[in-house]
């Protein structure tokens, strides 16, 4: 199916609704234990639920802020309105607001706004990934050879470390350079760049994971679950890699 009504209107006030709220001072409050939303988050996720529902008013929503309880439909709405907001809250400035829509039963559209460098990364599921309206694959970027492994998720909260500690330590014993910028969006964007070469989190809500899986897929990543097999909606862990190769290294160091 063609999306292009959807991106449009994503294009257009995605940055607008961002700028509207970037001047104003933001509070920080904390949802429960060490979880931090701040007026940000609340103001640009109910305003662009708003605007979707103009649009398209039968659409239903799962997202971080007013919709954690959403059920996965068709015509369902993913929105993380700023996806790193620890970094957000403290003026580090990787963040990124994300949306991405459900349809069909899969991810359908992914759209990825990185403020800082003012970037726009969008997908339509079969119609390839696109950096400000030029297409991207993995294989495009032609700079050194960094080996990067990307990494979300390894926090106190998280009681399952194992994998995590096995990728720390194959980085360390291969040279590969480690990487752990607190944004699931900002990260797979990245690496749908080229960027990153390898990617794993185990953190589930679909807000966080659905635009940069999508976007990754498009641009020719592999995109698989910790037995090698394809991402699948529900899987517990996610691994992106930038080719057979570098996915054969992560599985092989799991398994170590």
């Amino acid at each position: 199916m063609n999306y292009q009504k959807e991106l449009d209107l994503l294009k257009l006030h995605v940055p607008k609704i961002y700028s509207e709220v970037e001047s104003k001072n933001k509070e920080v409050s904390f949802k429960s234990g060490d979880e931090i939303v701040t007026t940000t988050d609340l103001y640009i996720e109910s305003n662009l639920i708003k605007v979707i529902l103009e649009h398209f008013p039968t659409d239903t929503f799962l997202s971080e802020e007013f919709h954690k309880d959403g059920l996965l439909q068709n015509r369902t709405w993913m929105i993380d309105p700023i996806d790193g907001t620890s970094n957000y809250a403290v003026d580090l400035n990787l963040y990124v607001v994300q949306i991405a829509l459900y349809d069909q039963n899969d991810f359908a559209l992914a759209f990825i706004y990185y403020p800082r460098d003012n970037k726009t990364y969008y997908a339509i599921k079969g119609h390839g990934a696109y950096l400000n309206d030029q297409k991207i694959t993995v294989t495009d970027n032609k700079k050194p050879s960094n080996k990067m492994l990307s990494m979300v998720g390894y926090t106190i909260r998280n009681s399952e470390k194992a994998i995590y500690e096995k990728l720390l330590h194959y980085a360390v014993t291969e040279n590969i350079k480690l990487r752990m910028l607190g944004s699931i969006g900002l990260e797979l964007a990245l690496t749908s760049e080229g960027i990153f070469t390898m990617f794993y989190t185990n953190v589930k809500n679909l807000w966080d994971l659905a635009p940069g899986v999508l976007l990754a897929r498009e641009a020719k990543a592999l995109v698989f679950n910790e037995k090698g097999k394809d991402y699948q909606i529900g899987d517990t862990h996610l691994f992106v890699s930038k080719n057979e190769a570098f996915k054969a290294k992560m599985l092989e160091a799991i398994l170590k």
